[in-house]
């Protein structure tokens, strides 16, 4: 058994938790990541999410608004030849298109330059928590030979599905707490797709409704987004299922499930659109693209009046402005509540930190917010601001100056906009 304690101990390696990390140790805190996958970035390498949403308003002229350690991961990207400004969506949002492999090794280089330990390949099972006074102590994790024991001043929830939160029993509400939530979509990317074909959601409702009425049965969604990443190959955000739950076989038969549907997906396109009769499908991801599994209920809830209406409270850490991209109906494109103004409005601190305890913070999807805001502040490019929050509130916190206004002014020392 490997012991060893870290004054932060953040558990997922996505955009919020290596914006954690990174604002942890820009602190001077000690600082241990862990990652249950072989790479950083979460499911924009894991589960072929191959755009970075939610840097940048949506207008005509996009302003960024998320700065910060998300800023150097796409100077990062941009040096080495894979980022020169954001591309727009099928849908008008401004997105920042990835390419999966640099993506990792981006990753890579800008964690690499600052005192983290991180340990991929490693899953934590078990928390001992002090329930009376509000703290977790330690977590236990594994790898493929040993086990650890490590324990910390705090610890930040950046696992996208509130794994650290549940384990140590903080109050929790599971997709919109209504038994339903945000669909989960499996993203297939495609190549010899020749640049004359124009996949636009109109085109494609035709197509999969023609289909269904022909006999597909395995087909979900009747439109979708679908957008270039090259000159011959697409990103396809198509088969979708709801995951009522995490448990192993709930989760294998949705994998299962929307890989079935990707290869149906496939011959719709080679036999109903001109142009794809020879397309191929490249890769499903690692794992489905999860949406909307447990939220951590914090301190304060965001809420969507909060975001719809560009509210910037006085105790925001970070900013958000994408838009609420509901994906409620498996069967039907994403609805979309833009945020007025195409403004962009703040987070408040209190909306990382859990509910009834001292030590426990959260970042990316986890964090705090009613179905609404959920939909706009899961993105990643907003995962690297509640991440970098989250990171500094509890660094700062673990040497006992965890006020909002010293997490502010940290976090603007950083180059972070809040």
């Amino acid at each position: 058994m490997v012991k060893k304690y870290y004054d932060v101990i953040v558990v997922g390696g996505g955009a919020s938790g290596i914006a954690a990390a990174i604002g942890a140790a820009k602190t001077g805190a000690s600082c241990l990541l862990l990652e249950r996958y072989g790479c950083l970035g979460g499911q924009a390498t894991t589960a072929n999410v191959a755009s970075y949403c939610g840097f940048f308003t949506h207008e005509e002229k996009p302003r960024q608004i998320v700065r910060g350690v998300g800023e150097e991961v796409l100077e990062e990207l941009y040096s080495l030849g894979y980022y020169d400004g954001y591309k727009i969506s099928p849908v008008g949002n401004a997105v920042v298109a990835l390419d999966q492999e640099a993506t990792k090794f981006a990753l890579d280089e800008v964690i690499s330059r600052y005192p983290v330990d991180v340990l991929l390949h490693c899953r934590m099972i078990h928390t001992e928590t002090d329930t009376e006074s509000g703290h977790v102590r330690q977590i236990l994790c594994v790898d493929d030979q040993d086990s650890y024991e490590f324990s910390a001043g705090a610890f930040v929830d950046a696992t996208g599905d509130g794994n650290l939160a549940y384990l140590a029993g903080a109050q929790m509400r599971y997709g919109d707490g209504k038994g339903k939530g945000q669909a989960s979509t499996r993203v297939m990317i495609m190549d010899r797709v020749p640049s004359e074909v124009q996949l636009k959601p109109d085109l494609l409702e035709k197509v999969f409704i023609q289909a269904k009425k022909d006999g597909y049965r395995n087909l979900t969604k009747e439109s979708g987004i679908v957008f270039r990443i090259n000159e011959d190959t697409v990103c396809a955000i198509l088969p979708s299922i709801w995951i009522p739950d995490l448990r192993a076989e709930t989760l294998t038969q949705c994998e299962m499930n929307t890989r079935k549907q990707a290869q149906e997906y496939l011959d719709v396109f080679h036999r109903y659109v001109p142009g794809m009769e020879h397309c191929r499908l490249i890769t499903t991801g690692a794992q489905l693209g999860i949406r909307d599994t447990r939220h951590v209920v914090g301190e304060k809830i965001l809420t969507g009046e909060q975001v719809i209406h560009a509210m910037k409270p006085e105790d925001s850490i970070a900013r958000g402005a994408w838009p609420c991209e509901m994906h409620v109906d498996v069967n039907k494109i994403a609805k979309y509540i833009f945020v007025d103004h195409d403004d962009y409005y703040g987070i408040p601190m209190g909306c990382l930190k859990a509910k009834n305890w001292k030590n426990l913070w959260c970042a990316g999807r986890t964090i705090s917010a009613d179905p609404v805001a959920f939909a706009s502040v899961r993105v990643m490019g907003c995962g690297f601001a509640t991440g970098q929050a989250a990171g500094v509130a509890a660094a700062l916190y673990q040497n006992g100056q965890g006020s909002i206004g010293s997490v502010q002014q940290e976090l603007i020392r950083q180059g972070a906009l809040i």
